[in-house]
């Protein structure tokens, strides 16, 4: 464990980490936000900062207070507790019954991956052929590769419901058919399906 106080701070980690992060994942990063940091951060700030690709340093930004943390967040999207107006509280979903019946299907999943294994090598070829297209035409080979990245993407998300077990982030709605990503999803105006289903149980129980 790394002590981050200014006089028992280990910084050999920490320059190691950060050398990971900057040769591994130069991409993966976007924004890094620092919220009301202690004034002693400040001097750790300016030793780090130097040990940074400028780029990498570049993304990370400093808030001491909520207007300063709403030019990268919407208000309505941070949590009350950090001064925001969401007041959001996590509730976690109960699995639903029967919501991973598809995995069952072995033949439609065999039939799905065949297709997909067809897709892999058209992709491959696509890709082999672009790279010997040379100084020729290079853009239509990449609209060629791109089309073919887009079935494979479709491909998997139609193979999806037979191999992966539904998740709390497909019963909040986070994720939904197709890959779908709402890290916001509008709340529900009717009982959620684990919900509808014990009381449906509950209703039958006393039959």
């Amino acid at each position: 464990m790394t002590d981050f106080s200014m006089a028992n701070m280990d910084y050999t980690p920490v320059k190691f980490m950060i050398k990971c992060f900057e040769a591994n994942y130069p991409e993966s990063l976007g924004t890094v936000l620092v919220y009301k940091a202690p004034w002693v951060f400040n001097a750790i700030w300016s030793i780090i900062r130097g040990w940074l690709d400028p780029v990498v340093a570049g993304k990370v930004h400093f808030a001491k207070n909520i207007d300063e943390l709403e030019k990268f967040v919407p208000r309505n999207q941070i949590p009350s507790e950090l001064g925001g107006d969401e007041k959001w509280t996590y509730a976690y979903p109960e699995p639903v019954p029967g919501e991973n019946e598809k995995m069952k299907d072995s033949a439609t999943r065999e039939a799905l991956e065949g297709e997909r294994a067809d897709v892999v090598k058209k992709y491959e070829n696509t890709v082999v052929g672009w790279i010997h297209e040379g100084d020729g035409n290079m853009e239509e080979k990449r609209k060629e590769r791109n089309a073919v990245a887009e079935e494979l993407r479709l491909n998997y998300w139609k193979l999806d419901p037979y191999v992966r077990a539904k998740t709390l982030y497909d019963r909040m709605g986070m994720l939904s058919e197709g890959g779908q990503l709402d890290f916001y999803p509008k709340a529900q105006t009717a009982p959620a399906p684990a919900a509808a289903a014990r009381k449906s149980t509950s209703a039958d129980d006393l039959d």
